[in-house]
């Protein structure tokens, strides 16, 4: 399923500027939508959830899953990270942890991924299809180990592409065949477009869109309309994220 969802940001870019001159560390608009969506997850846990061999899981963990690259320019090498997140985390909490695991993944020459893709990339075809099958069959049937999957960055909560960062608008990207990642978001440029206001008035504000790409089996349309518009709330006004979650909800407690 596909939605797309406009945000009003320019509270968002204010905050952004006060927090930025009173803070050590520099926060981007890519942060603010990570920690959204870290809280979203936590207040929402049905969005937490994945389909493996026709049967729906409640994840344990909250990981966001995004594209480092190392350098600002097309020769440079890119990498896949997956960050796993308190879910009582602030917007400083996120800064600080999505900090740390981006300057460390620059600093190496290589990541878990990168190393394992080269090994199998360089294998006959037929050993390639013979291993990821094994692969999918344990999965299926729940006998895949969590070591293998903790940290393939495609067994996520959500995965995230800033294409903002490089210019680009946010466009519709397919979910992947590998892992189970229920979501992909892609979060756009900011820009300036004709908004119509609380008071009815046409005025020029400071926009940004997200595209989502969702697997609808893991929950239902009322379910996801709300969380969609609380990722929303949490965005255009970045302030609730200055504070833990008062309560959260448990996980797995029948709905």
């Amino acid at each position: 399923m596909y939605h797309s969802q406009r945000l009003r940001i320019g509270k968002t870019l204010a905050w952004l500027d006060t927090a930025n001159a009173a803070w050590e560390k520099k926060i981007s608009l890519f942060h603010v939508v990570l920690a959204a969506g870290v809280r979203t997850l936590a207040l929402r846990p049905e969005a937490n959830r994945f389909v493996v061999g026709r049967r729906i899981y409640q994840r344990r963990t909250i990981d966001l899953s995004f594209i480092v690259k190392r350098e600002l320019n097309e020769q440079a090498a890119e990498t896949t990270v997956k960050v796993t997140f308190d879910p009582r985390s602030t917007i400083a909490d996120v800064v600080e942890r999505v900090s740390s695991v981006v300057q460390g993944t620059k600093r190496s020459t290589s990541s878990r991924d990168e190393g394992a893709s080269n090994i199998v990339t360089r294998l006959p075809r037929c050993l390639i299809r013979l291993a990821t099958g094994a692969v999918r069959t344990l999965d299926y049937f729940g006998l895949l180990p969590a070591s293998f999957t903790k940290g393939d960055a495609l067994y996520t909560s959500a995965f995230l592409a800033n294409l903002g960062s490089i210019g680009a608008d946010a466009v519709f990207h397919h979910l992947f065949e590998w892992g189970n990642a229920p979501f992909f978001v892609t979060v756009g440029r900011r820009k300036k477009e004709p908004v119509i206001n609380e008071r009815g008035e046409l005025k020029v504000e400071d926009v940004m869109n997200l595209k989502f790409s969702l697997d609808e089996r893991i929950s239902d349309g009322v379910y996801f309309r709300a969380t969609i518009d609380l990722l929303t709330d949490l965005i255009e006004n970045p302030e609730k994220l200055e504070v833990p979650p008062e309560s959260l909800p448990d996980p797995f407690a029948l709905s």
